[in-house]
């Protein structure tokens, strides 16, 4: 019976704390919302609650890890842990010591998207337009891609409307009223280059928003001078 009692507190003593709160130390950033932190002689990697940044090939995806190294430097925080994702990540919202709100303020600096379709929080969605009507960060862009719908790009699928069909979130005037044709259809050109990027072309969310310019279709895209990038299957 000790014995078997032993097996059981050592395999839940090896389990991430999925709910409840702990404190701990940043022991590294991994990109914008995703941080590890060691506490009772563990490291558990954090999944920022409610928000998603750019990824690292994004716009803004170096500069939303950036913020966060900058904001925590290997400082205590305490987590506030909501379960975990489906890659074993807890889910959490990270404070400082002076109870600052680390997802909060990505949103705020305007390094983060509220990510709706997993949260409610309202507050966040306020911290995003506000963010968006500053132009802050990636809300310089006119048209700022999501980084759920790169990750979609990235694995060749093409984005339909329900990835933009969160209640009163604006994406972009260009993706709001998006139907999966136009989508499919739209191209992505590079001013300097003179190459364009279907929506399947592992360039199509890369190109910077200043050498950015969209085409209704490769037609237009190829009228304009420009060609189909080489990397496009």
């Amino acid at each position: 019976m000790r014995f078997a009692l032993v097996i059981i507190l050592t395999v839940l003593l090896a389990v991430p704390a999925f709910a409840g709160e702990f404190a701990g130390r940043v022991v590294g950033v991994i990109d914008g919302d995703t941080i590890d932190v060691l506490h009772d002689g563990q490291t558990e990697r954090i999944r920022l609650n409610g928000i998603d940044t750019p990824e690292k090939g994004q716009d803004y995806g170096r500069r939303a890890k950036q913020f966060a190294e900058d904001f925590l430097a290997k400082q205590e925080v305490r987590v506030l842990a909501h379960g975990a994702d489906k890659y074993g990540r807890t889910i959490g919202d990270v404070f400082l010591s002076d109870g600052t709100h680390l997802n909060k303020e990505l949103v705020k600096a305007g390094l983060a998207w509220w990510y709706c379709r997993h949260s409610s929080d309202e507050s966040l969605k306020q911290l995003e337009e506000e963010a968006r009507d500053a132009k802050r960060g990636l809300w310089k862009d006119p048209v700022p891609i999501p980084p759920w719908v790169y990750r979609k790009l990235q694995r060749k699928q093409v984005p339909d409307v329900s990835d933009f069909d969160c209640p009163g979130q604006t994406v972009s005037r260009a993706l709001e009223s998006a139907s999966t044709e136009s989508l499919a259809s739209s191209v992505i050109g590079n001013r300097r280059s003179h190459i364009f990027h279907r929506a399947d072309c592992p360039g199509y969310g890369k190109v910077s928003a200043g050498n950015r310019v969209t085409f209704e279709s490769i037609e237009a895209a190829e009228e304009a001078g420009y060609r189909l990038a080489g990397n496009c299957p």
